[in-house]
């Protein structure tokens, strides 16, 4: 067998002493590789961004509706049915939010606030929910506003206050604006400390800070490519501090709810009082319901004992629920119609879960597609390499040198071109991947979930 020191000697020699035969054994390698990169780095970056858009991990917890003489019979969510769900193996019991109960505003309410001149009013009765604030952590910013602030101890900004005057003409009136330096006669001014954040609350006459409200992207959309356009309003950039900036900060944001009331004539719903209180839109979350307003859970759980009684502030609307891994939420549905009688919501977790897959299939299959017909025309450029030094490896067999040792000569430049045009293929696939996240952050709008990267290199 020939020495190991002479066999590279001759691999190198070989490899590089012609040009043609390196380009042409290398480009298959190159594209190839280039290609595979790509695909593959690209799937798995296509698939988190969906998850964070569909997260198959997280599921919702609803039980079935059912009515009897028309009077809703369906089963009720409350504390001990969370204590179930989290005690399931299925749950990262770890983890304080792995299971969230939210709750439905169960009465009546509107809202009025005044955006770029214009006097809003839209339901909020049906579309607002609460959460506990702990699950949503967005952001640093968010997390520091969206909290029960009325459970705020010692609060120095809670002082006492002359509330406005109810307008006979309105329901609800508009939040009112903060003091100005030059004030109108007759014009009534928030007189709270921090007119951006707090308002003279009518019930008790304090200063509390309005009731911090999140919004899902999907609003955004809605709002931008419906709303905004056809009212003329300005369109909602998704970055929601500048956004906010713009407008002139969180006393933009502000608007008030009128507890009790609604805006839809001819409702057989009636509720013997009523109230207004103001809220601030202090963030765009994932973790909002998507068509609606979501605030800190203990809000909704006042005002529905408030106006409805103990049973409304107890019935959560579902439980969102946060598993170990996305393959068992078969075996946690089926326990859930089993022994509790609930369902997961229109089985959302396990159609994303399974769409999840077919998409990650579909892209990997494309990437061993491109290497096989890669590798079918490096082994094709090789066979006829060999077949061409015919002479040239027989002449080696003439000077002495082993079966062994050509089959080493030749698997030794394969092996050379490969390493070299592997190395020259990931190379070029970063570069393509580079080249389109440029051209993703340069040309691409923002949208929601949007990536950094389109490409995930682990």
């Amino acid at each position: 067998m020939m020495p190991v020191k002479n066999l590279t000697r001759m691999v190198v020699a070989n490899t590089l002493r012609s040009r043609r035969h390196f380009i042409l054994s290398a480009f298959g390698i190159v594209i190839g590789i280039a290609t595979f990169v790509v695909f593959l780095a690209s799937t798995e970056q296509v698939g988190a961004v969906l998850e964070k858009i569909f997260p198959v991990e997280q599921v919702s917890v609803v039980a079935p509706r059912a009515s009897l003489l028309g009077k809703d019979i369906s089963k009720k969510l409350d504390d001990a049915i969370v204590e179930k769900i989290r005690s399931r193996p299925e749950v990262d019991r770890a983890d304080p939010t792995a299971v969230v109960p939210r709750m439905s505003l169960a009465f009546p309410a509107f809202g009025r606030g005044d955006f770029e001149g214009n006097d809003l009013k839209f339901e909020v009765g049906g579309f607002a929910d609460g959460i506990n604030p702990d699950y949503v952590n967005d952001d640093e910013r968010t997390r520091a506003l969206f909290k029960d602030w009325d459970s705020v101890k010692d609060d120095a900004k809670r002082v006492a206050c002359t509330p406005p005057a109810k307008d006979p003409q309105e329901e609800v009136i508009q939040s009112p604006p903060a003091p100005r330096k030059v004030a109108k006669p007759g014009v009534y001014y928030n007189p709270c400390p921090q007119p951006d954040r707090y308002y003279c609350d009518e019930v008790d006459q304090q200063c509390h800070h309005r009731v911090p409200i999140v919004m899902s992207p999907t609003m955004i959309e809605l709002y931008n490519g419906q709303f905004a356009k056809s009212h003329g309003l300005p369109i909602a950039d998704t970055d929601f501090i500048r956004f906010v900036t713009q407008r002139g900060g969180l006393s933009a944001m502000r608007f008030s709810i009128g507890l009790g009331l609604t805006t839809i004539a001819g409702t057989n719903s009636s509720m013997r009082k009523s109230r207004r209180v103001e809220a601030v839109l202090v963030g765009i979350s994932n973790k909002a319901m998507p068509i609606g307003m979501t605030m800190p859970i203990q809000y909704i759980q006042r005002w529905n004992r408030e106006f409805l009684g103990e049973d409304a502030a107890t019935s959560y609307s579902s439980i969102i629920v946060r598993l170990k891994d996305r393959n068992q939420i078969a075996v946690f549905s089926q326990w859930l119609q089993d022994d509790l009688d609930l369902r997961l919501e229109d089985s959302l977790g396990e159609k994303f879960a399974t769409a999840l897959f077919v998409i990650r299939l579909v892209l990997v299959l494309i990437s061993l597609v491109i290497i096989t017909i890669s590798s079918i025309n490096i082994a094709h450029n090789f066979f006829m390499q060999v077949t061409e030094r015919r002479r040239e490896l027989g002449l080696l067999r003439a000077l002495g040198a082993g079966q062994l040792d050509v089959l080493l000569v030749v698997l030794g430049e394969a092996a050379l071109i490969g390493l070299i045009g592997g190395a020259l293929g990931l190379l070029l696939g970063l570069g393509i991947a580079r080249g389109v996240d440029w051209g993703s952050a340069h040309y691409l709008p923002r949208f929601p979930y949007k990536p950094e990267s389109w490409f995930h290199f682990k």
